[in-house]
């Protein structure tokens, strides 16, 4: 079953022919910016030498990103060239899906282009019924927001207000709700393409907080049943190294192990090999959020063991 959006990062033909052979069943598609960097994608300009290649030369299915946390001009000033970029990308290419966080530029893409599927980026922050209903004729799927990616409560009112499509992000590790997230993915964005994390002060005051980050580890997938349609792999900076990418995306696809540190969840994420129980896990699902009167999370970033040998 083909439930993985994975990201390009920039290697050649080989790398993608062995992502295809290996784990082409499960690879639903391969996401990735815009040719040039013609338009923001919600992340700093990466490289692409050999994007074409990619685009051009595997069987794998390719969805573009436009989908920056803001867009610097009206939706109307941006459309004309955004169209363009997208019929080509669609003609010469055989894309068929794109990233956005603009629900203005949602409705224009399935106005002017109905064969293409809209997705919501994450970064259109969905998470509750009122805003599934908001969104709900103008985009055929949604990368649920990370504030629900451990409370299962909130993911299953979700998908029961939302008819379409439903992708959770397993390693994206940004705090849930990080009062910092708007201005750090605008400066990757538009500005800086590897801005410090503004959210470090934060995280060495209570580095107990990067156990409540927004990823789920392969062994816990089972928990999210019936909660999602796809899953999708973040990375394009952390898995940029072959082997890397290889093996997380093994470890995800095959439910293996591996540890929170090695999952590709940037500065946010644990950085020591620690490993978490799986009831703790279990615990934080159902939790209130309390985080101000709780010590569970606290306790378990204390208590974990430390693995030297990493994965």
């Amino acid at each position: 079953m083909s439930l993985w959006t994975i990201p390009y990062v920039d290697q050649g033909l080989d790398f993608w022919q062995e992502i295809e052979g290996r784990f082409g069943q499960q690879v639903r598609e391969v996401y990735f910016p815009t040719p040039g960097g013609r338009f923001a994608s919600g992340r700093g300009p990466q490289p692409q030498r050999f994007l074409e290649d990619m685009l051009r030369h595997t069987r794998l299915a390719k969805s573009v990103l436009v989908n920056p946390i803001i867009l610097p001009q009206p939706v109307e000033a941006m459309a004309p060239g955004i169209l363009a970029c997208l019929r080509w990308l669609r003609d010469e290419f055989g894309v068929g899906s794109v990233t956005v966080a603009s629900l203005g530029l949602a409705r224009l893409i399935r106005d002017e282009l109905p064969d293409l599927t809209v997705i919501a980026s994450v970064l259109m922050g969905i998470a509750t019924p009122a805003q599934a209903l908001l969104v709900r004729d103008s985009v055929h799927g949604i990368t649920v927001d990370n504030r629900l990616l451990r409370d299962l409560a909130g993911l299953k009112r979700l998908r029961s207000a939302f008819p379409g499509e439903m992708r959770l992000i397993v390693n994206e590790a940004c705090i849930a709700g990080c009062p910092y997230r708007a201005q750090h993915f605008y400066e990757m964005g538009y500005g800086d393409g590897s801005p410090r994390s503004l959210c470090q002060a934060m995280l060495d005051d209570r580095p107990w907080l990067r156990l409540t980050g927004a990823w789920i580890l392969p062994r816990h997938l089972g928990f999210y049943d019936g909660l999602y349609d796809g899953l999708k792999l973040a990375g394009r900076v952390t898995l940029r190294d072959r082997n890397r990418y290889l093996s997380v995306l093994g470890a995800y696809v095959q439910r293996g192990p591996i540890l929170p540190r090695d999952i590709g969840g940037g500065p946010a994420s644990p950085l020591e090999p620690i490993d978490v129980s799986d009831e703790w896990f279990e615990t934080v699902l159902h939790c209130d959020k309390r985080c101000d009167v709780c010590s569970v999370c606290r306790e378990q970033y204390e208590q974990a063991p430390r693995r030297a040998g990493g994965q």
